[in-house]
């Protein structure tokens, strides 16, 4: 009878350490292969259909391609419209004397993207790499986003700060990653007391004002692969300032097939490249002052 009562009691007692220990998480290592397993494999290099940087500087789509294949149509509000009016006239009138020699133009010194433009309109490269509690976009220009999928909100108000890429919270559906993004601001140099620009880029030394976002501008994206490759991302943009509804727009991105790592730019600002028969080229640094000689103590 005993023997009966020890065994038993010693079945019990294993039956509450296996849950006790499932409870706490000691499983944790065998439960996490899991979700792990299920998120989808999007390894390799991407860039945009429509934003390809050619051998030139430039881009190998003309402005009035990426504009009339690309979704550039945002509900802007009728006093917006009327500034980015104004501002597009400016904008072609440059265009047209860098194309007849008139101005020469130059390459944009720009380092930072930030988000949306780095989804919307960049000819970087990009990594995507998923893992249960969070994703990372890690692009060719050394810019991140960080996409927290573990169930955190956003900061509170008081612990919110705009960035040039936001504050972006997720979830997985399935294979589809859906990304919350708020906070907002302009990389620097870019005009931020306006608002985030949004630019179409294309061809040499052409680009045209979109629109402005505002602080309050809210962004929903549904990033998912179409195919072995091609990842699409539909954006949602919510701007109850600038914006009259919801501005709906979709991007394409491919697989990088020319090479088979990251090729990180390095970007020091240079302003040396004139626009000569339609292509940047370089000018010579300037001469350097010649050095003169110290001056005696006497």
């Amino acid at each position: 009878m005993n023997q009966r009562r020890s065994a038993a009691g010693a079945a019990l007692a294993a039956t509450l350490l296996i849950g006790f220990l499932a409870s706490t998480g000691a499983t944790r290592g065998a439960s996490s292969e899991g979700p792990t397993s299920n998120l989808p494999d999007w390894s390799g290099e991407w860039q945009q259909i429509g934003a390809t940087p050619n051998p030139d500087g430039g881009f190998d789509d003309s402005l009035n391609k990426v504009l009339k294949e690309m979704d550039w149509s945002p509900p802007n509000n009728p006093a917006l419209q009327a500034k980015i009016d104004k501002i597009q006239a400016a904008e072609r009138k440059e265009m047209e004397a860098v194309l007849h020699g008139a101005n020469p133009g130059g390459a944009v010194a720009a380092c930072t993207f930030g988000y949306p433009a780095i989804m919307l309109d960049s000819p970087l490269m990009f990594e995507v790499v998923p893992s249960p509690k969070e994703t990372a976009l890690i692009f060719s220009s050394r810019e991140i986003r960080t996409v927290y999928t573990d169930g955190r909100q956003h900061p509170g108000k008081d612990d919110l700060w705009a960035t040039a890429w936001g504050d972006s919270i997720g979830h997985w559906e399935g294979q589809t990653l859906v990304i919350d993004t708020i906070a907002v601001t302009a990389p620097s140099g870019f005009g931020a007391h306006e608002g985030t620009p949004i630019l179409a880029f294309g061809g040499i030394e052409q680009s045209l004002l979109i629109t402005f976002l505002s602080p309050q501008a809210h962004f929903i994206e549904r990033l998912r692969m179409v195919d072995k490759n091609h990842l699409q991302d539909q954006m949602t943009v919510i701007d109850p300032v600038n914006l009259t509804k919801p501005w709906h727009l979709s991007r394409t991105y491919e697989r990088v097939t020319t090479i088979h790592r990251m090729v990180y730019e390095d970007c020091e600002g240079e302003d040396r490249n004139p626009v000569v028969n339609g292509h940047f080229t370089l000018a010579p640094p300037p001469a350097e002052a010649p050095a003169t000689a110290p001056r005696s103590s006497k």
